[in-house]
């Protein structure tokens, strides 16, 4: 019940125990004043409370004190402060001072209801009587310790309230309202100290210096009394972090504690925009040609609407030809974009990838969009979705080198990783290429069937739990809504992902990569510039096209060079020279050592002839058959080979050697000698020596030299 400023005797009977027939028999013999008011079934009196007895509106105050409710945050109206001055917002206030401040405005909303009926004086001594007496209605006892400011159980003064102090907070409460009842002590004092920026200069710095390290510089540097490091401490808390930490972080570590706008994708359907990263995969692998441990560079294609990893190449860096294979998987399984957002990466800005007439997106129709450098945050959803896809696929090898292995454990698969390789030229270690392959792809397989978070929920249909939908799940189901992807033709596949360069034509020839493409269509483009398309992995040709388009040629690598003279005719002339030179040889060790010969290399190095050793020239044992007995697919008779050390064979490091050898001990010859033997005098190499065998007298019997005419037969 609240107070007002008239009450029916039914009402007062009720405030002072008693029955209403009392009350109006006691107003009745007292003369109350009463007026008249219409009600339902006719008119009733009521008493004014200015007109009644000191001492039934005390028992009217004391009960509306009893019965009145508590006082709750949200149901407290502000009262409206005196004109002149302006009432204190609350909205700075802090929890505690908010609810020191509403227990105090209950004690002053208790004084005006009670003023209203007793005045304001007599309610401040009938309010101090009931918590002398311990009367006090607990709701408003227990509020005392609250509206003191005085939470701390240990604390024993101020328990109780004085007259003073509930004339104070009525008085506050008039000039500014329930903010001015907050306690002013437990606001933190955030004016500047004079000495503050003499010490932020300092302490400002990316070393990012200690506290205590800076305050020593400071306290000799400053000119008056320095303050306390405790001082500077608590300054320091009271300053907002962004603040404190500008200039000991600066750019993206800096903007980590600032505030960002999120980018919105809801509008967005796929193959609006692609973005694309790379990054060097945290663990160690076999390299595929050269078998040593190597870590690649792995970059990712992501749809942005949907948050389907489209596209995935390998490198061993991050270049054109590395994201240029990331982005032809990308438009061959997702689509072409419309938009590539990428960072400012050498992989991105190139002329195979941006150049505005031969490049890669001009011809593909796609808008490139570079962010801002140094802002990772701007590619936030690039950069987690190469976390989320390289990072958990890293560790799941042995030989992951991310910031979360453990250190000793790294160390000995590095360790014991190394010393295989050296030994073994492998390591059960390090995973293979196909392995690392296989990981990285199901790693994606898994992540693009995975809920995102960032996608809508859909119930789902095995468990009947709402869940996030998954990139492939949300990409299909823009296919019933009319999304249909821009393929690449078939026809057009390599064609389209081949790098072009402009090159002048010159003779039927461009020039790319230092090496020179031929064809005689390109005669009739003498001067003019061409658009040359290569093949990364093909360096055998090339593929000519006009500025319109228009295919014109297949270039070959050197494709208009020849012989400076026929090869036959070449490998004719070395002949000759080796031969000759044999000759000067043989005469030379002749006038040193007479009667000894030269044993040649089976394998002769190319142009070059070198004696290996040299042997004093026997005497042969046995003669051949004769001439005309011989013919030239006969088979040479074996002779019986001697016992002892005699047998023993010289290891041949030439076919002359090999020849003069057995033409020399005709008698050890064997089977295998019997076949080479004749495949070797049929041979061009026997052609080239037939003069110098002849000199030396081991020639071979019935031997026809072959003439031009019958060269080749």
């Amino acid at each position: 019940m609240t107070a007002r400023d008239a009450y029916t005797a039914k009402e007062l009977a009720e405030f002072l125990s008693v029955s209403e027939r009392a009350v109006r028999d006691k107003a009745s013999k007292e003369s109350w004043p009463f007026e008249e008011v219409s009600c339902r079934g006719g008119k009733r009196r009521v008493y004014p409370v200015s007109s009644l007895p000191q001492a039934t509106r005390e028992a009217i105050s004391n009960a509306l004190m009893a019965s009145a409710p508590a006082i709750d945050a949200p149901a407290i109206p502000e009262a409206a402060p005196a004109p002149a001055v302006q009432a204190t917002p609350t909205a700075s206030l802090t929890a505690h001072q908010r609810e020191t401040a509403l227990a105090r405005l209950a004690f002053v909303r208790e004084i005006e209801r009670a003023a209203a009926i007793i005045g304001k004086e007599k309610a401040i001594r009938n309010l101090l009587k009931a918590v002398a007496d311990a009367t006090l209605p607990p709701r408003l006892a227990g509020l005392i310790r609250v509206a003191n400011d005085r939470f701390g159980t240990g604390e024993k003064r101020s328990l109780g309230l004085s007259r003073r102090r509930l004339y104070d907070w009525c008085a506050k409460f008039a000039e500014g309202g329930e903010a001015a009842l907050a306690p002013r002590h437990q606001g933190k004092d955030m004016s500047l100290p004079e000495w503050a920026p003499a010490f932020l200069a300092l302490y400002r710095q990316p070393q990012k210096r200690a506290v205590a390290d800076v305050y020593k510089d400071f306290a000799e540097a400053w000119p008056g009394k320095a303050p306390s490091i405790s001082a500077v401490r608590r300054f320091l808390d009271k300053m907002a972090l962004p603040e404190r930490e500008r200039g000991r972080k600066t750019g993206n570590a800096l903007l980590k504690l600032c505030p960002y706008k999120q980018r919105k994708t809801d509008e967005l359907w796929p193959t609006d925009i692609y973005t694309a990263d790379g990054t060097t995969f945290d663990a160690e692998v076999q390299h595929p040609l050269y078998g040593y441990a190597w870590k690649p560079e792995v970059t990712l294609v992501i749809d942005v609407a949907t948050r389907r990893c489209v596209g995935l190449a390998i490198g061993e860096a991050e270049n054109a030809f590395t994201v240029l294979d990331a982005l032809r998987v990308a438009c061959l399984y997702g689509g072409i974009p419309a938009i590539l957002y990428v960072d400012n990466g050498p992989g991105y800005q190139n002329a195979i990838m941006a150049d505005e007439r031969v490049g890669m997106l001009a011809r593909l129709d796609i808008e490139m969009r570079n962010s801002i450098p140094g802002r990772p945050q701007g590619k936030g959803l690039m950069e987690r979705a190469v976390q989320t896809i390289c990072v958990a696929a890293a560790k799941r090898l042995v030989s992951c080198t991310h910031d979360d292995m453990d250190q000793d454990a790294g160390k000995k698969v590095f360790k014991i990783g190394r010393a295989q390789l050296k030994k073994l030229g492998k390591s059960a270690l390090l995973p293979t290429f196909e392995e690392f392959k296989q990981t990285l792809l199901k790693r994606v397989d898994e992540y693009n069937t995975s809920p995102h978070r960032s996608l809508p929920r859909i119930v789902d249909e095995a468990t009947g739990r709402r869940r996030h939908m998954s990139p492939d799940e949300y990409w299909k189901s823009f296919g019933p809504r009319g999304f249909a992807p821009l393929l690449v033709p078939p026809a057009l596949n390599a064609e389209l992902f081949m790098p072009g360069v402009p090159r002048q034509v010159r003779n039927g020839m461009v020039q790319i990569f230092s090496s020179n493409y031929y064809s005689d269509d390109l005669a009739d483009f003498h001067g003019d510039y061409v658009e040359v398309r290569y093949d990364i992995w093909d360096s055998s040709k090339v593929y000519c096209w006009t500025t319109n388009g228009e295919m014109i040629c297949t270039a070959e690598l050197d494709g208009n060079a020849m012989d400076y003279f026929p090869m036959s005719q070449i490998e004719a002339a070395r002949e000759r020279r080796a031969k000759g030179k044999v000759s000067r040889l043989v005469e030379k060790l002749e006038r040193v050592a007479p009667g000894s010969t030269v044993q040649l290399p089976e394998t002769r190095p190319t142009y070059t002839i070198m004696a290996d050793s040299i042997v004093k020239a026997e005497p042969v044992t046995a003669n051949p058959l004769p001439v005309e007995s011989i013919p030239m697919d006969a088979t040479p008779v074996q002779a019986a080979p001697e016992v002892g050390t005699a047998n023993k064979r010289p290891v041949f490091t030439s076919m002359e050697g090999r020849y003069t050898w057995l033409m020399q001990n005709t008698d050890k010859w064997t089977d295998k000698d019997n076949d080479w033997l004749l495949q070797y005098v049929n041979g061009t190499e026997y052609a080239g020596m037939h003069t110098y065998y002849e000199v030396r007298c081991i020639a071979w019997p019935g031997y026809v030299q072959k003439t031009s005419t019958n060269k080749g037969e």
